[in-house]
C-alpha cells in the first residue's frame, strides 16, 4: 500500500523554491583584479655595469714571419705550370708545322707552311685572295719576311699573285689549283689524326678547351 504524498503543516509551512545565490560582487577589501604590466627589465646597478654588445673578434694580422699572401701571389704556381705547357706544346707545335710543310711540298718550310695557311685562310669562299699585308700583319712579320716567303712559295707553284678586283693597281695572293689540292690533302689528314687523338676526350672537355684556346689567342692578341 502506497503512503500518500505529506502535505505541509502549521508547523511546517510549504517551502516556495529559492533563487540561486547571486554572484558575490567585490568588496572593498578584495578589489576587482586588472591586468598587470610584465616586470620592467632590470636595470643595472653600479656594479654591474650595463653590458655594450661586443664587436666579433678582428682577423689576425699576419706578422713579420707570416707575411699576407695575395692573389697573384697564389697563383704563380698555376701560371708556371701553364707557361710550361705552352712552351711544349710550341715546341711540337713548330716539329708539326715542318711535317705538315713537307706533305705539302718536300721542299717547303715550316714558314712556308704558316703562310700558305693564312693565305688559304685570308682567302675563304670568295677565291679572290688576299693581301700580302694583311698576312703579315695577321703572322706578325715583317713584310721583307713576307716577302721571301711568298717568292719561294711562287717558285714552287703553290700560290700566284692575281689582279684585285677593287684596286687595279693592288695585287692579291691566292693558291694555285695544285696548292689548293695539296694542301687540302694536307689538312684533310691532319684532321683525321686530331680526332683520333680528341676522340678519347668528352663532348664538355672539348667544348672547355675551344672556349679557353679561344680566349687565350684573344688575349694573346
Amino acid at each position: 500500500m502506497t503512503t500518500p504524498a505529506h502535505a505541509p503543516t502549521d508547523a511546517e509551512p510549504a517551502h516556495a523554491p529559492t533563487d540561486p545565490e547571486p554572484a558575490r560582487a567585490p568588496t572593498d577589501p578584495e578589489p576587482a583584479h586588472a591586468p598587470t604590466d610584465p616586470e620592467p627589465a632590470r636595470a643595472p646597478t653600479d656594479a654591474e655595469p650595463a653590458r655594450a654588445p661586443t664587436d666579433p673578434e678582428p682577423a689576425r694580422a699576419p706578422t713579420d714571419a707570416e707575411p699576407a699572401r695575395g692573389p697573384i701571389e697564389d697563383s704563380e704556381p698555376r701560371v708556371a705550370a701553364i707557361e710550361q705547357e705552352l712552351s711544349a706544346l710550341f715546341r711540337r707545335s713548330r716539329s708539326a708545322s715542318l711535317r705538315l710543310a713537307r706533305r705539302v711540298h718536300p721542299d717547303m718550310d715550316a714558314a712556308g707552311y704558316a703562310l700558305i695557311s693564312q693565305i688559304e685562310l685570308g682567302t675563304g669562299t670568295s677565291g679572290t685572295g688576299t693581301r700580302a699585308s694583311d698576312v703579315a700583319q695577321i703572322l706578325g712579320l715583317d713584310k721583307s719576311t713576307v716577302s721571301r716567303g711568298i717568292t719561294q712559295l711562287e717558285n714552287l707553284g703553290l700560290i700566284e699573285r692575281v689582279g684585285d678586283p677593287d684596286d687595279g693597281r693592288a695585287r692579291l695572293l691566292r693558291l694555285t689549283s695544285t696548292g689548293a689540292e695539296r694542301y687540302e690533302a694536307m689538312r684533310t689528314q691532319r684532321q683525321t689524326e686530331f680526332r683520333a687523338i680528341l676522340d678519347r676526350w668528352n663532348p664538355t672537355d672539348l667544348a672547355d678547351l675551344a672556349r679557353l684556346l679561344a680566349r687565350l689567342n684573344t688575349d694573346l692578341g
